[in-house]
């Protein structure tokens, strides 16, 4: 077993997300106590997303191993992620960046992760499709879009392209949920 496929899973994946948590957490303090401050979230954020990005990594070491297999789309995905979140980082660097905007709406964003949350316990339990469809619907709705006809299509456009594409085209394993031995 490599290095990579033991941070993909088990006690490997728990020492990385902990050693990783505690390096935001070192950064979030450093920023704060440093010249930066107004720039906390400018950092930290991107900072998050690259430090996730390093656990979908490790994770998809435990993938079947294939030329272009499972892990070849998060790969890409991570690469972009990575990249464009250092860009994000090299403006604050370099003092282009604009500071961070007055705090807004915490409430709201505590709604949106715990519906984030959800969705993803929903997704293990009544699978990718049903838990898309409510989670794009319900997500769309509290930011403001009203036209039930509208949400209720984007989410079954997303759910079918998905379907397809993923599902039947790539092969791709979504989580199933409750109703795995029905596809």
């Amino acid at each position: 077993m490599s290095f990579l496929q033991f941070l993909g899973e088990g006690l490997g994946l728990k020492i990385l997300i902990a050693g990783l948590l505690a390096a935001l957490a070192g950064i979030g303090i450093a920023v704060r106590l440093s010249g930066k401050k107004e720039y906390f979230g400018e950092i930290l954020v991107p900072c998050s997303l690259i430090a996730l990005s390093l656990v979908f990594f490790a994770v998809t070491y435990s993938f079947p191993t294939e030329e272009a297999g499972p892990a070849a789309v998060p790969h890409l995905w991570i690469f972009w992620t990575v990249l464009l979140c250092s860009a994000i980082l090299w403006q604050v660097l370099k003092g282009t960046a604009k500071s961070d905007p007055k705090s807004g709406r915490l409430g709201f964003l505590l709604l949106v992760i715990v519906i984030v949350i959800a969705y993803y316990v929903a997704m293990q339990t009544i699978g990718y499709f049903i838990s898309s469809f409510l989670f794009l619907v319900l997500l769309m709705h509290i930011l403001s879009y009203k036209k039930k006809v509208v949400l209720c299509s984007v989410a079954a456009g997303w759910v079918v392209f998905s379907y397809i594409v993923f599902y039947k085209l790539l092969f791709i394993q979504l989580p199933l949920g409750y109703f795995e031995y029905f596809f």
